[in-house]
């Protein structure tokens, strides 16, 4: 598969990480480990399917090299990087409709400057993308700085964040996601 770190990104924003992860070309055939999160809609007749969360299944494998391994986790970022603008988004409309002391949540100084660091991380991760994703080091730096802002984000959704369309849950399944993927890498 040749999409491109932008195109996965775009659609872990805008269809979620089943559709993103459909781009990434991870696959049974090229898991580096003996589990594999891969869509549902491409578990063969017969696999060993551990558990399946929001069009994820996650599959018992046995371990196969795979020169693509490092483009595939580059490209599993991307679509992480979109799901973390959609958690982003999320807060911000979350905090827009609450107050606090009769003013807006998302006027307060302390919030602003979480939603600042989160923004200026999730470009940097964009950056060392463009620049880095060829290199195993760089692409695990970047899943890693990603869980970290997905966190921080969480902070400011509260309780919020872990019900309803469960927004914490998505970005939690990409990161075990991420763990089949990169951690073999």
């Amino acid at each position: 598969m040749r999409h491109t770190i932008a195109e996965c990104e775009r659609a872990g924003h805008d269809d979620g990480l089943s559709t993103g992860l459909a781009l990434t070309g991870a696959g049974l055939d090229n898991a580096p480990g003996r589990v594999a999160a891969v869509p549902s809609t491409s578990v063969p007749e017969g696999a060993i399917v551990l558990r399946s969360e929001q069009g994820v299944s996650f599959v018992r494998t046995e371990p196969q090299a795979s020169p693509e391994l490092t483009a595939v986790a580059a490209r599993l970022a991307g679509v992480r990087l979109g799901l973390t603008r959609r958690l982003a988004v999320r807060a911000v409309t979350h905090l827009s409709g609450r107050t606090v002391g009769g003013e807006p949540t998302i006027g307060k100084q302390l919030v602003q400057g979480a939603l600042a660091d989160a923004h200026v991380a999730t470009e940097a991760a964009r950056r060392t993308l463009a620049v880095a994703g060829d290199c195993p080091d760089a692409v695990r730096d970047v899943h890693e700085r990603l869980t970290t802002v997905d966190w921080e984000l969480a902070k400011l959704l509260g309780a919020s964040g872990f019900v309803d369309d469960g927004a914490m849950f998505g970005v939690h399944l990409s990161r075990l996601t991420a763990n089949c993927w990169v951690g073999a890498s």
